[in-house]
């Protein structure tokens, strides 16, 4: 199987900065430096007999897995918002597009690229959880699901981020674009909720704005954490518009994160299609030509008219 060109070249650049070893060096030190602190926290409780190990470890499990969730949602606008506006301002854009490369091809290039670091940092992280281990509660099955909790994550936003450089001309526009639209994902999506809760003041049932929280990063950890999850998510929806869980009866085979994880999926390729329909440089041409024929034809009409 060959590999994409693009991809290739993109990862030989990345593994010569010191950048990437830079990210992966802090990110470690963040995780490794919380769950020694947490470890050291427990360690008196632990001597006396106060604490149960295996539920120790369940919490660290849930502490770190909050921590590395929030960590690579937050880096991912930053790894992939700046890859096609980069090109951009470096003028070395059109010297890509003018490759046998399709549209589709460098768009999906430059995706592999940007997450080859996520997944980068999702493995070196896996020897922490060997304190987890250690202290039992959590099984390797768990540890299995957050992992491609975090690469189905990494996959959707880092195309929705992809779509944002695609389409702005300056990587600082896109960023930050990025950076909003993973508040509005995370916070937004819950504040909206949460101010339509205050209007409702309990009158019964409102608009099902809980759909909304489909689109919310923390959704797909209904996954992981199945019961806590449900009666999580099951509270939110009766605090913010007075239903219940909506999957029940005969639709109780059907969970929460399911229908996020397709709408997920589906958002994630369609912004994906997006962005190559936006580096399509016969696009841009034919834009260029329709806004250069308009007023040449809008003279004619003048001057047809005038005679």
């Amino acid at each position: 199987m060959r590999i994409n060109p693009l991809l290739a070249k993109e990862l030989r650049l990345r593994m010569r900065t010191w950048r990437s070893f830079a990210v992966v060096s802090l990110y470690l030190l963040a995780l490794g430096g919380f769950s020694l602190i947490f470890f050291a926290g427990f360690t008196s409780s632990l001597r006396y007999g106060y604490e149960d190990p295996s539920s120790v470890g369940q919490n660290m499990f849930y502490a770190l897995t909050a921590l590395q969730c929030g960590l690579l949602y937050f880096l991912l606008p930053g790894l992939t918002a700046n890859v096609i506006t980069g090109e951009r301002e470096r003028q070395t854009f059109d010297l890509l597009v003018c490759t046998q490369l399709t549209p589709l091809n460098i768009v999906l290039g430059k995706l592999a690229a940007s997450l080859s670091t996520v997944v980068l940092l999702i493995i070196s992280s896996l020897p922490l959880y060997s304190i987890v281990f250690l202290l039992g509660g959590v099984s390797p099955a768990e540890l299995a699901i957050l992992t491609a909790i975090l690469l189905i994550s990494a996959f959707n936003y880092g195309s929705y981020y992809l779509f944002l450089s695609a389409l702005f001309q300056r990587s600082s526009i896109a960023v930050l674009a990025g950076y909003a639209l993973s508040l509005f994902l995370s916070g937004g999506t819950m504040l909206i909720n949460g101010l339509y809760a205050s209007m409702l003041h309990g009158q019964g049932p409102g608009l099902p704005l809980y759909y909304l929280l489909l689109i919310n990063p923390a959704a797909l950890l209904e996954w992981l954490f199945p019961e806590p999850g449900q009666e999580i998510i099951g509270e939110l929806i009766r605090m913010t518009s007075g239903w219940t869980y909506p999957f029940t009866g005969s639709f109780s085979w059907l969970r929460f994160w399911h229908v996020s994880l397709l709408v997920h999926v589906l958002l994630g390729v369609a912004a994906l299609w997006g962005a190559s329909r936006l580096v399509n440089p016969l696009r841009s041409e034919r834009k260029r030509r329709r806004r250069a024929i308009t007023p040449a034809a809008a003279g004619k009409e003048l001057e047809v008219t005038a005679e």
